[in-house]
């Protein structure tokens, strides 16, 4: 067969598989926006086998359809092979990144999922989840401890977390932790109103009585020990008077707190004030589960 012959024939097999590549593609294309997912992925998948086993690449679009089909599908580790291609060629939109998001969710991969959550954000701030991408990437901030990032985000998203407990239960947590005492306390307040049985809520009050109590106690206990005057034991007794109600109402909503998770550090605030009320029977018992 001549050289001009063989060209030929080539150009026209290019032609042939270009074709074939483009309708898979177009029925992937209706298959996904029908909301079929599997037919979708299925013909997404020849297109991208057919593409890279002659050692190209499928179109960027195809690879970010592909990823989310598979998402839709629950196959997480195509999802995640898909999408990351896909952004790797320069590809972007607003379910690329929510979808990346989700994934690195679902695989316990914060770091990179507080990225993707931030790239949404900076990329497509009036996208339709962005509602969804403001509370989750402040949770992530609560779940990373950064604190200080948790402080920038909120001007920006304040207005929406006024009817979101769990915005506002989050936000408590990053002022608690800073020991903005006046913030957490407005917060504090306004999540009682939407939801008094808030665990963020109950427990910021939990710890609140009992560092009120504990604190006053062991001053007052020391002021005593080393100036044991009459008028020192009589300070001590008006200040005990402060003291028990305030670790009453501490032990009365861990008690809460651990009914509804009997979580061990709940356990160990819960055995110290039994401690504190000399019942070592109760301080044994939660001793014994905060282990």
């Amino acid at each position: 067969m001549k050289l001009s012959n063989i060209l030929k024939l080539s150009v026209v097999v290019v032609i042939l598989h270009s074709c074939a590549t483009t309708k898979l593609a177009e029925e992937g294309n209706k298959a996904y926006h029908s909301g079929n997912h599997e037919t979708a992925l299925t013909k997404y998948d020849q297109v991208i086998e057919s593409k890279e086993s002659s050692g190209k690449r499928a179109k960027a679009a195809v690879y970010a359809k592909a990823g989310q089909a598979a998402l839709a599908l629950e196959q997480t580790d195509k999802a995640r092979k898909y999408l990351e291609t896909a952004r790797g060629l320069q590809y972007s939109s607003p379910e690329l990144y929510s979808g990346l998001a989700s994934i690195y969710k679902t695989i316990d991969n914060l770091s990179k999922e507080i990225t993707a959550l931030e790239t949404y954000r900076k990329k497509y701030p009036e996208g339709e989840e962005i509602e969804a991408i403001n509370a989750r990437l402040l949770e992530t901030y609560v779940e990373s401890e950064n604190w200080d990032y948790a402080l920038d985000l909120w001007p920006s998203i304040e207005a929406q977390a006024q009817s979101d407990v769990d915005m506002l239960a989050n936000y408590l947590i990053v002022n608690k932790n800073l020991e903005n005492t006046t913030t957490s306390e407005k917060l504090a307040q306004k999540i009682y109103e939407l939801d008094p049985d808030n665990i963020a809520f109950l427990e910021y009050y939990a710890e609140k009585y009992f560092w009120l109590a504990e604190n006053l106690y062991v001053k007052e206990m020391n002021a005593y020990k080393n100036n044991r005057t009459r008028s020192q034991y009589n300070k001590l007794l008006k200040a005990l008077d402060k003291v028990w109600p305030n670790y009453q109402k501490s032990r009365d909503l861990f008690l809460k707190l651990y009914k509804i998770n009997p979580k061990p550090e709940y356990a160990e605030y819960l055995a110290r004030i039994y401690t504190r009320y000399k019942d070592e029977k109760k301080a044994a018992y939660y001793e014994k589960r905060a282990r």
